[in-house]
């Protein structure tokens, strides 16, 4: 129900003359009418009319209603209601303000009144029977009063009281909105002073920021090329790039004068609308130091497409390309660091792993020197692994992978991987089971990469799986497209919240497990890396800590290859239980500035039949080449007068040698750089010898025999 803050003292009542002709009480809020028929048809209505004031409280107008009496209910007729219906209006204190005709009522409140009221404070549904009379009640609470229609027990319609309500939410309705219409001027005029503030706080902050902005801002007029405005930096890029004295106001200048951006650069804007950009554009300053800036032009247009000018934007990249280059020639320092790293870690391993084969040839028949000898070359092979490791990285990161494709069987790779850790998983009792159930089992990949990736994951599963624990190796197809391969264990698990970051580089989920476990936490990031580069997917499923984990790999299947094709798919193994036959008048010359690697080799090859002769320097092997035949180098590129490409060039240049490159480096700018030098093949320390056999018999055309 409406309400109002309008109050009617007894004191403001007046006659207003209604349009029916007679007369009602005025007050400064409604006034009710007899009833009476209305013009135009003659149906019976009842008026009320609400007074109107303005700021001042004077009455500024009125607002009347007419309400049709035969709406109050179907079983009442106009006559009814006006013959032996009662409608009276109290005010606050139980004064009637009309008598029962609704003329104004001059007495005092008489004791029915007041028992009435009473009567009426006591309710609370909005109507009562009494003395065979129902009375329904409605507070006119825009006026304060109460509006009480009596009705025989008889005749009485109830809902009455619901037309009274609706009366009152009119009239409410009503004086509301006159008062907001009145209020309407003076918000009118608080809001448009509040705008006016508003734009001038804005002109202001704008101002400011133009003002303290690194970035030279400038506005240039479409016609005369004049600067209609620009802020402090711009004027001090204007004087310091540009051909502007420093004693002249830019808004003095044209464009032509700041010859920051090229003469013709704002005709083409103006002209075709198309914003002119210099990213990182060197200019020198006036004392010839070369600075780094980017330059906008940019046209500007009115509501009605209407050129309004150029804005002409510079700002001083000086601080972020000399950042970068910085940064650019830090991480080549790094690159070219971890080469040199791994070019002196790998170099001592050579000889150990010479000299490891050789104790393996002419060790007696003891099963503690075996092992002896074996712990060496496991740790030695580890070591190198580590080293190989970090330059994956770097190739990574560098997006210098390069992978060698064919078609391959998963099951021949997983194989291949489960025997490199055959022996760590018998040191731990671990129990292996293997689900090969997969049909579809050939992809197309790089068969060196993904035994990789297999043996960091079955290694992974068996570093963190105590002893006597379980690994399932398995495959399947979900389709037969995609082939999956899952590598479970019941090791330490993975907590929820190391899940995402396990496939990080140097992440191994917390510090007490690279204390506890060891190793570098390379071989996940490297395995992620190597699965994506061949078009694959995998993940971590892991329920909690100490609950074991399960990795998955997903990757692509492509149809079985034809009998032919599986032959030559047996790769390295189809050499095993064969040996080269070598001519023994076949000479190598090696050198190598390492004196334990060049005995080392010397040993290894002497023992295969090779004539082996060494030199220590580049120097040392140009008089050995021309005052001696040789039908092979093998050179380190790392030597100490000069390097092993150069020495490749040199000796190339005077006869037709095949090379074999050694070094510690490892990245694909060192294989092209000794391929390019001469060198056939590119070997890494330390040195595989079954891979230096291979190169061998390919470049002097041998055929290996099988041992008899």
């Amino acid at each position: 129900m409406a309400k109002s803050n309008v109050l009617l003292p007894s004191t403001h009542r007046r006659n207003v003359p209604c349009r029916c002709g007679g007369s009602a009480m005025a007050t400064w809020g409604a006034f009710v009418s007899r009833v009476h028929p209305r013009l135009p048809d003659k149906r019976l209505a009842t008026d009320i009319v609400g007074a109107v004031r303005g700021p001042d409280r004077a009455v500024i107008g009125y607002i009347g209603i007419s309400v049709l009496v035969e709406r109050i209910g179907r079983r009442l007729s106009a006559i009814e209601f006006a013959d032996q219906s009662i409608c009276e209006v109290f005010d606050q204190s139980g004064s009637a303000i009309f008598a029962k005709d609704f003329q104004p009522n001059p007495g005092v409140v008489s004791p029915e009144s007041q028992f009435l009221m009473k009567e009426i404070g006591k309710s609370k549904s909005g109507h009562f029977e009494m003395r065979g009379n129902v009375y329904s009640f409605s507070p006119v609470e825009s006026t304060g009063w109460v509006a009480v229609v009596e009705q025989p027990t008889a005749i009485a319609y109830k809902p009455v009281h619901d037309l009274l309500n609706k009366m009152n939410i009119l009239v409410g309705w009503l004086l509301v909105g006159t008062a907001l219409a009145a209020l309407g001027a003076s918000k009118l005029y608080r809001r448009q002073t509040e705008a006016t503030q508003r734009i001038a706080r804005e002109v202001i902050f704008n101002e400011k920021i133009l003002a303290n902005m690194p970035s030279g801002i400038a506005f240039v007029d479409p016609t005369s090329r004049r600067f209609l405005q620009a802020n402090e930096a711009f004027s001090h890029m204007a004087a310091r790039f540009g051909d502007l004295p420093p004693s002249r106001e830019i808004t003095e200048a044209t464009y032509d004068d700041v010859k920051i951006a090229p003469s013709g650069a704002i005709e083409k804007v103006l002209a075709f609308g198309t914003p002119f950009q210099l990213i990182e554009q060197p200019l020198k300053d006036k004392m010839g130091m070369t600075h780094f800036l980017d330059i906008n032009l940019l046209r500007l247009q009115g509501p009605h497409q209407t050129i309004q000018g150029v804005l002409y934007l510079v700002e001083d990249k000086t601080r972020d390309v000399t950042l970068r280059q910085e940064l650019i020639g830090a991480n080549a320092a790094k690159d070219q660091f971890l080469a040199l790293l791994s070019h002196e870690l790998r170099n001592p391993l050579s000889p150990v792993i010479a000299m490891v084969g050789e104790l393996e040839a002419a060790v007696p028949d003891s099963p503690a020197l075996r092992q002896a000898v074996e712990v060496i070359r496991r740790n030695v092979e580890l070591e190198a692994r580590l080293i190989d490791d970090l330059l994956d990285v770097t190739r990574i990161a560098k997006g210098k992978l390069q992978l060698s494709f064919e078609i391959i069987c998963v099951h021949q790779i997983l194989q291949r991987a489960y025997e490199i850790c055959r022996e760590e998983i018998a040191a731990k009792h671990l129990e292996v089971e293997f689900r090969l159930r997969a049909v579809h089992t050939h992809v197309e990949g790089d068969p060196a990469r993904l035994q990789q990736v297999f043996w960091n994951l079955i290694k992974n599963s068996v570093k963190f799986t105590p002893k006597k624990g379980r690994i399932i190796i398995e495959t399947l197809n979900s389709t037969p497209e995609k082939i999956e391969i899952r590598i479970t264990d019941t090791g330490i698990g993975i907590e929820p919240e190391k899940i995402d970051k396990i496939f990080n580089a140097f992440e191994q989920g917390q510090t007490s497990i690279t204390r506890r476990f060891g190793g570098l936490g390379l071989g996940l990031a490297i395995s992620k890396a190597m699965v994506d580069a061949h078009g694959g997917k995998i993940r971590v499923e892991s329920p909690g800590k100490d609950r074991g984990s399960t990795f998955a790999l997903e990757l692509k299947t492509v149809p079985t290859p034809s009998a032919a094709g599986d032959g030559a798919e047996e790769g390295p193994s189809a050499v095993s239980g064969k040996e080269l036959a070598v001519p023994r008048h076949r000479r190598v010359l090696v050198v190598d500035d390492h004196y334990d690697t060049c005995t080392g080799m010397k040993m290894m090859l002497e023992r295969r039949g090779y004539e082996i002769t060494l030199a220590h320097s580049a120097e040392q092997a140009v008089e050995k080449v021309r005052t001696e035949d040789f039908d092979l180098l093998i050179s380190d590129i790392g030597l100490p007068d000069r390097s092993g490409y150069e020495l490749m060039r040199e000796v190339r240049s005077s006869k037709a040698l095949p090379g074999i490159a050694l070094s510690g480096f490892g990245t694909e700018q060192d294989v092209s750089e000794a391929r390019a030098a001469g060198f056939s093949e590119h070997l890494t320390k330390p040195i595989n010898f079954e891979r230096l056999e291979e190169a061998i018999q390919n470049l002097l055309d041998l055929e290996p025999i099988t041992k008899a």
